[in-house]
Parts: C-alpha cells; structure tokens; sequence
C-alpha cells in the first residue's frame, strides 16, 4: 500500500490529478464534437455532389457551433487549470462553451474559412502544386485559429495579429503539436490517447509555449 500522506504519495496523487484534469477537458471537447468527427468522416467519404455540399453546409454549422468555440474553452479550461490547480473541468468546460456561442464572427468566420479549404483540399487532391499551395494556407488557417482562440480565452495581448506578430514561432510550433497529436491518434488508432489527452495536452502544451498566466505549479 501506498502511504498517500508521504512524499511519494502526495506526488502520485499530484499526476493523478494532473491525468484527471487532462481527461475532463478533453472528453468535454469530444462530447461536444463527436457528431463534427461523424460527419467529417461522411464528407471525407462522399464524391463531389449535391449531397456533398449540403454535408458541408451542415459541417460548417457544427465547426462554427462546437469546434471554435470549443477549442476556445479548452483553453479557457487549462487557463483555469494553470491559475487554481488541478481538478475536474467538466462543468467549466461546458460553461465557457456555451458564453463563447455568443462571438459569433469569429466562430462562423473560421468555420467558414475551414470548411472552404475542405473542399479546396478536395477538389484539388490531384493537382499537385495547387493543392501544396491550399495545404500552405491550411496551415496559416491553422495557426490563426490557435491564436485566435487562444487570444479570445485568456486575453493575452490587444488582439490576435498582434499575437501573431509577436509570437510566430511558439504558435507554429503549437499547431505543429495538434497535428502531430491528431496524426499519431489516426494513425495508430490509439483510441486511449484520443479521449484521454489528444487535444487537451495539445492545448496544454500550446498554453505553455505561448506564454498563458501560471500560479500553480500543477
């Protein structure tokens, strides 16, 4: 048995809870994404027709309803997290989401800015040079997106460009650890890691790099 009033003890219980807040961050943000995961994989799968476009109108709705906004509270939530310790996130989690709704110019923006590089990635899978030049901008999208919503949940600095501006090689480092996170759960198909921290440790980790407010040191 292990005496969780000694040193040791207090330490396993301190990663207990660091594991802990991780997971209740991350399976918020896949409760609320789970049907925006489904339809990805029915638009990935669907041909170029009018079904196709209507799936992404609705794709668009659900990026702008519960991705934005809910990466938006992930790193409301570690922010939380880094200010008064570790915890269970689900309640916040759910509550920051639902205020972020209202900002709806940057989440129907993005959203429909994510949505059209969809389909350009698509249209343009076999046409090498202009699809390497969609994936470039797919990756600009990326890193305004992380600095947006980073920005919009802990306000950093003035505004997002600004942000951009000053921190270019932390934010691209930062999209680079999403992709990465992403990459490695399809790939491997490591369902564990999905629910458990793929996106939260990768929110974390960009909240670190990008320089967020810490008081705990947990």
């Amino acid at each position: 048995m292990i005496n969780l009033n000694s040193k040791n003890g207090r330490k396993l219980m301190a990663a207990g809870n660091w594991i802990w807040s991780l997971f209740t961050i991350n399976v918020s943000f896949f409760l609320i994404n789970f049907s925006v995961i489904l339809t990805a994989i029915i638009l990935s799968n669907l041909p170029m027709s009018t079904i196709y476009y209507v799936v992404t109108f609705i794709m668009w709705l659900m990026l702008s309803l519960f991705t934005i906004p809910g990466l938006t509270a992930s790193f409301a939530a570690v922010q939380d997290w880094q200010i008064n310790g570790s915890g269970s996130f689900f309640k916040y989690f759910f509550k920051k989401w639902f205020e972020l709704l209202i900002d709806y110019k940057m989440n129907f923006g993005f959203g429909a800015i994510g949505v059209a590089l969809i389909v350009l990635n698509k249209v343009l899978a076999g046409n090498t040079q202009w699809h390497t030049v969609v994936l470039t901008f797919t990756f600009v999208y990326l890193m305004a997106l992380v600095a947006a919503t980073f920005q919009s949940a802990t306000d950093f600095s003035n505004n997002t460009l600004t942000l951009l501006v000053s921190k270019p090689f932390p934010i691209i480092v930062s999209v680079i650890v999403f992709l990465v996170l992403i990459l490695i759960n399809f790939v491997l198909q490591l369902a564990f890691l999905s629910v458990i921290c793929s996106i939260s440790l990768a929110t974390y980790l960009s909240y670190r790099l990008l320089g967020g407010k810490i008081e705990k040191n947990d």
